[in-house]
């Protein structure tokens, strides 16, 4: 086999002696053992130039919390790669026990388009796979159900399994908090079972202290993808006392214990390796992406989908846009209404769901099927200018420091009145101020924005739990929060529908919703904090 790898991680075995490192390593090797060349390469010293002189290569991304932004986008726009995930950096908290049922608002995702353009996402264990597509939906998904050790090591832990054991147990001794140390403590001397602490920097010798007592008590606060110091506890011998979020506990395999399991381990670097190897074999040139994904979701939407839809394949750069259309579960002729366009337009995806969901929701699913650099909303009853996405993509692609634009919209109150037709000059109050923070005091890109999904990637998806009404806004505010620009074009790209479908008058819950999020980002507004607060307070839950 002589293509190439790269396999870009944080750290690697010769800078901490961490259970995910040592696993790389031993994978290194293997690969290298099957004639593979693989150049390692930390995260932080990953550049474009780096991966452009790489192109041809076949990259394995382990922890990457310093691999920069760009560089993600480069990979997943372009270049052929796996994830091999050893935690959860597709949520914000790292931790997916601090949610229900570890299921993350869509608030709270990240890096979601870098796990689904991977080739496969690698997980530890099927309990791992579980977490990680409850809260993605993705199906590029495998578990290896195990880790990997050298022969060597496996040597080491038969040994340690035949020594004698002490009637104590083994609690490790961690500064990492959610190793949840004094827990592990507390229930030792909750249920009055003699303890020892261990810790020592040289791996070798933490297991030895580890092996020599009968039982390991360990109950981390945040899911452990595999739990590789668990997995060793049990090939010396010990008893475990965990909690549910331990991985190896979800393997058949963990009834095993001592030799038994480390043959099992044994016949797993096999496997693994065939594994890697299948994919890195297979593995597939990425297409040319479209440039911009259209996004739309609609119930009940009769009355304006033929306009919608001419007003969408009318843009004069629609060759180069992907519309995807949501449809939540409408009663009426609309599966029939799109079936012509589907038929002509190969870039058109029309997905019906057959039971009712939310508009915040029916967004996210498009939002999260979109293959483009960029992203803009289309709303049903709204109509665009014919060249309303190719000035806000110049625009876009003009100013590498802007990552959203817009442009005004004339207000109208006629139903599928086009842009071309409309005698309004009246212009829509949310699209008229120039950007800044204090600005979005009004939701400020209005219905015609486009933006870089790499905002995404950093800030997460459209709230459907918290918001109702607000969702866009909450969403901005995230961006412009996080250090986002935002740049408004000198014309108008659209017409808004004045009383249309998203407008909902007097509706106190809605105001509600609002003035939380105008406190939440209060530190934003500048003057216009003090200028629009008591209109907020009246609302103030």
């Amino acid at each position: 086999m002589s293509k190439n790898v790269v396999f870009i991680a944080d750290y690697f075995a010769e800078h901490i002696s961490g259970g995910g490192e040592l696993n790389n390593e031993e994978l290194i090797g293997l690969l290298k053992s099957e004639g593979l060349k693989v150049l390692k390469k930390q995260s932080h010293q990953v550049d474009l130039d780096f991966l452009n002189n790489n192109s041809d290569a076949f990259f394995i991304i382990s922890n990457f919390i310093n691999l920069t932004a760009s560089c993600k986008d480069l990979l997943r726009k372009r270049l052929t790669y796996l994830i091999y995930e050893h935690d959860h950096k597709y949520l914000a908290s790292r931790n997916p026990a601090s949610y229900e049922n570890f299921t993350a608002p869509p608030s709270e995702i990240r890096n979601y388009f870098f796990y689904r353009k991977a080739q496969n996402i690698i997980c530890q264990s099927e309990f791992h796979k579980e977490i990680l597509k409850k809260n993605m939906q993705l199906d590029n998904v495998i578990s290896v159900g195990g880790n990997l050790w050298s022969l060597d090591a496996l040597k080491r832990l038969r040994a340690m399994a035949e020594q004698p054991k002490e009637d104590k147990c083994s609690v490790m001794n961690s500064n990492i908090a959610h190793k949840n140390t004094a827990k592990a403590q507390r229930y030792c001397d909750t249920n009055g079972l003699s303890y020892e602490l261990v810790s020592d920097p040289d791996p070798i010798k933490f297991l030895e202290k580890l092996g020599r007592n009968k039982t390991f008590v360990f109950l981390p606060g945040t899911p452990e993808t595999l739990s590789r110091v668990v997995v060793e506890a049990r090939m010396m011998g010990l008893s475990i006392k965990t909690n549910q979020l331990v991985g190896a506990t979800s393997e058949s395999w963990f009834e095993l214990k001592g030799p038994q399991l480390i043959d099992h381990m044994v016949s797993k670097r096999d496997e693994i390796l065939s594994l890697f190897l299948a994919i890195i074999t297979d593995a597939a040139q990425r297409p040319e992406p479209k440039k911009i994904s259209i996004i739309s979701s609609f119930y009940t939407a009769e009355e304006y989908l033929e306009g919608f839809l001419q007003n969408m394949v009318e843009q004069t750069i629609f060759d180069d846009c992907e519309l995807i259309i949501i449809d939540t579960g409408s009663p009426g002729r609309e599966q029939e209404m799109v079936k012509p366009y589907l038929e002509k337009y190969d870039n058109i995806v029309y997905k019906r769901y057959a039971d009712r969901t939310s508009s915040t929701e029916g967004y996210n699913i498009a939002l999260k099927m979109a293959n483009a650099q960029y992203a803009t909303f289309a709303f049903l009853d709204d109509r665009k200018s014919p060249d309303c996405l190719e000035v806000l993509l110049s625009e876009l692609q003009q100013n590498s420091d802007i990552s959203l634009t817009y442009g005004d919209c004339f207000c109208t109150t006629t139903k599928n009145e086009t842009f071309e037709e409309t005698k309004s000059t009246k212009l829509m109050e949310h699209s008229v101020k120039e950007f800044s923070p204090q600005n979005m005091i009004k939701c400020l890109p209005g219905p015609m924005p486009m933006w870089d999904t790499r905002m995404n990637e950093e800030c997460g998806f459209l709230d459907n739990e918290q918001c109702k009404f607000a969702d866009d806004w909450d969403l901005y505010l995230r961006f412009v929060n996080s250090g986002f620009k935002f740049k408004k074009v000198d014309r108008p790209v659209g017409l808004y529908l004045e009383g249309g479908r998203s407008q909902q008058a007097n509706n106190t819950q809605q105001r509600q919703e609002e003035a939380t999020l105008f406190y939440r980002y209060a530190h934003l507004f500048g003057d216009n904090y003090t200028k629009y607060e008591s209109y907020f307070r009246q609302f103030k839950r």
